[in-house]
């Protein structure tokens, strides 16, 4: 199984988490691994406009925690 390295912006921060998938994670697979990690570890919330209840999870990360992301690359 490959390793693969999800990159985004929080707080004008870039971080980067590492998870494992046979295949590159799509947008939505990697936004959905990032919003799992927001609501574990518990990042600050915020109120990013929309409040549209948005089904997509990088519309709910950013709209929840101001968070984007920049990048899904294959490290392992």
């Amino acid at each position: 199984m490959a390793i693969w390295s999800i990159t985004f912006n929080k707080d004008g921060n870039t971080v980067k988490m590492v998870t494992e998938s046979p295949a590159k994670p799509s947008v939505e697979e990697a936004s959905r691994k990032v919003l799992e990690l927001a609501r574990r570890e518990g990042f600050e919330r915020r109120d990013n406009g929309g409040g549209n209840g948005a089904k997509e999870p990088a519309l709910q990360l950013f709209e929840r925690y101001g968070i984007t992301l920049s990048g899904i690359l294959k490290t392992g």
